[in-house]
């Protein structure tokens, strides 16, 4: 059957939900494509996003690696302490360091670097590095005209000339060129002279300085220099035309010492040789250069600690490498800008140290001579010292000082051998490190002889401590000094202070009566007693050693004396008991000095102490009169000093240690 037609008003209802239908088609297939391009376009953002961090991310990874690249490469860039080198002095343990490329990190990156174990490193070997390796700003000459005592150059850098080279050497930091900054001039009137003081600031470094210097807080160079030159005669040169520079001025450059210059230490010779060169451009013209660098650059506290280990034995040397410092952390690359601003084209360098001369050539300075700064003579706390930078550091111009200097001590006080020795206790584990404590005891054992000797026993030769030791005491009678001398154990087994009388002074008749009884004797020959009338204190003498007392004495108030028993008076009467113009009529009886008959041909007749005084007196070029008194016992008060406490107390003070037995045999030896 034939289905029927549809009517046309179907036909149009039909066509018009097709077209709906394909219009609603198209409105979805459009906005799906809407969504899948928004869809592609928010991953493409997401994704650049992240290619950004990374390229960011790399960009700073290798700036990191420049500026690490950067801070190891040769500059000149250096901090003021310059870089550590490797390796250090022969016998200095193997050191470590934190990378060299912590110096320009920030001070926490610094702090990481120091906490981490894994960033030490060792320390880079020595060189000398050409300076055309080397990034230097200063090869541009400075346009100003710094006149040096004009104030139109306040607060300007001045700026050296290129150096020869940058110099890094073994035991030593680097040193490079270093801008300082002139601030101001005053008037300096002193006990010397009359000077000028000129103050300079390292003002480009103190970025640098705040950072912690790799030899710990204090050390390094300071950012205060300045110059010293006497008024009357200016050291400035002419800064450019044709007559250049001053040529051949004399400059000491002097390196701070805080405990000899301000605490008057006797451990160095540093303000003397201070004083000395003040006193020679006072006379002469130049200028002292004080640098801010203590104890050869280690700082206060590290010098500190150095001093203790040399109060077991170590020299300068070793106390610094021992410690892990090099021996010499000194810089000198501010000179050449303090010089450039006086105007001073050469120099004549006050000093013995060659090493010195070495630095400042490498920096461009022109060295054209040197002038010697020797003490005229150690003394007992610094010939030690004096004697390792002669024969370890290569210091000149010593010639006979050090010989005709007194024996060395190792310090002012050696407690800490006595505590190792004596008291079972050890300084080792306070000073020493590392397992080092036998080295310790052996130096400190080593230095004190032999503890247990209980007195003195003269050898096949005849002599105890050896004749070296009777020609330092007569060299140290000669000087005015007090000596130790003891006699033999089987006698009194005592040791009695002994000096020439007629070399007494109030100090050291107070230096007398402090360690000793107090009861001051002078020995003297028997014919001289009897031309002053000194008759014996008794006529029967029961003394079981035969010491033959003679009646007391004072010089008399027209010699200046008033009671007789103060240290002042006691030296006066003894200088005129040993004065041959003296008369009977000097003196009063009884008095506070007492004479004692020595026997003729002394030592050698009679082995007691009243001979060994005039001996020794007599064989120093003196008038034959030598105070002497025994020595109590500090240890225990109510004994008198015995032999291995003595040595303690000779080493403690300075004082020569002899014997009788080593006079005798002197005597002999000499025909004297």
């Amino acid at each position: 059957m034939q289905q029927p037609l549809p009517c046309l008003e179907c036909c149009q209802q039909s066509i018009n939900s097709e077209t709906q239908k394909r219009q609603i088609s198209t409105r979805r297939r459009s906005q799906s494509s809407m969504m899948s391009i928004s869809s592609r376009r928010s991953q493409n953002g997401r994704m650049w996003q992240r290619s950004s961090i990374y390229l960011l991310g790399l960009l700073t990874c290798a700036v990191v690696i420049v500026q690490a690249f950067a801070s190891t490469s040769p500059n000149n860039n250096l901090p003021p302490w310059g870089i550590k080198p490797r390796g250090g002095h022969v016998g200095a343990k193997k050191a470590s360091t934190s990378s060299p490329s912590a110096l320009s990190m920030s001070t926490a990156e610094n702090k990481d670097s120091r906490n981490s174990s894994e960033k030490r490193v060792e320390i880079p070997s020595a060189v000398i590095r050409p300076l055309s390796d080397i990034s230097d700003s200063s090869d541009e000459e400075d346009a100003h005209d710094f006149n040096g005592a004009s104030a139109a150059s306040v607060n300007k850098a001045v700026q050296p000339g290129k150096a020869k080279k940058t110099i890094l050497e073994s035991g030593g930091f680097a040193d490079s060129i270093i801008p300082a900054t002139y601030v101001a001039e005053t008037n300096l009137p002193t006990d010397i002279g009359h000077f000028r003081i000129r103050a300079y600031r390292i003002e480009e470094f103190e970025a640098a300085m705040r950072e912690p210097n790799p030899l710990g807080a204090g050390a390094g160079l300071g950012s205060e220099p300045c110059v010293i030159y006497c008024t009357d005669k200016p050291p400035f040169g002419s800064k450019g035309g044709e007559l250049g520079g001053a040529k051949e001025v004399p400059v000491r450059i002097h390196d701070q010492c805080f405990t000899s210059e301000v605490f008057r230490s006797r451990r160095c010779d540093c303000k003397e040789q201070l004083k000395m060169s003040l006193e020679y451009i006072r006379e002469n013209g130049g200028a002292v250069i004080y640098l801010q660098q203590e104890g050869r650059g280690i700082g206060l506290a590290n010098k500190v600690a150095a001093y203790a280990l040399q109060d077991v034995g170590l020299d300068t040397v070793d106390a610094n490498t021992h410690l892990g410092f090099p021996e010499d952390a000194r810089q000198y690359g501010v000179v050449p800008s303090l010089l450039k601003d006086m105007g001073i084209d050469s120099i004549r360098l006050m000093t013995n140290n060659p090493r010195k001369i070495e630095r400042l050539t490498a920096l461009g300075v022109d060295v054209a001579g040197t002038i010697p700064m020797v003490v005229p003579k150690a003394n007992p706390y610094n010939r030690k010292y004096l004697q390792t930078k002669q024969d370890r550091m290569n210091h000149s111009n010593f010639g006979d000082m050090l010989i005709n200097s007194p024996d060395s001590v190792i310090s002012e006080d050696y407690s800490h051998a006595d505590i190792l020795l004596y008291n079972k206790k050890s300084v080792a584990e306070d000073y020493i490190s590392e397992g080092e404590e036998m080295a310790a005891a052996a130096v400190a054992a080593a230095l004190m002889d032999d503890p247990n000797q209980s007195g003195v026993v003269a050898a096949e030769n005849g002599y105890c401590f050896g004749r070296q030791s009777v020609e330092d005491a007569i060299a140290a009678v000669k000087r005015g000094e007090l000596i130790v001398v003891v006699d033999d154990e089987s006698r009194e087994n005592e040791g009695d202070f002994i000096m020439a009388a007629d070399k007494c002074t109030p100090e050291a008749m107070a230096e007398f009566i402090r360690y000793s009884s107090g009861v001051i004797c002078i020995g003297m020959e028997g014919k001289r007693m009897d031309e002053l009338e000194l008759p014996p204190m008794v006529v029967n003498n029961e003394d079981p050693k035969g010491t033959a007392f003679s009646v007391s004495v004072d010089a008399t108030k027209e010699h200046g004396i008033t009671t007789g028993i103060s240290a002042t008076d006691r030296a006066k009467t003894s200088v005129i008991l040993a004065n041959m113009d003296s008369k009977a009529s000097d003196f009063h009886r009884p008095g506070h000095i007492f004479p004692l008959r020595a026997k003729e041909n002394g030592v050698l007749t009679r082995d007691g102490h009243t001979e060994a005084a005039v001996d020794f007196a007599r064989l120093a070029g003196s008038s034959p009169a030598g105070l002497l008194c025994e020595i109590v016992s500090e240890e225990n008060p109510t004994e008198m000093a015995r032999l291995p406490e003595l040595k303690r107390f000779c080493r403690r003070r300075g004082y020569v240690l002899t014997s009788i037995a080593d006079l005798q045999q002197y005597r002999r030896d000499t025909g004297q």
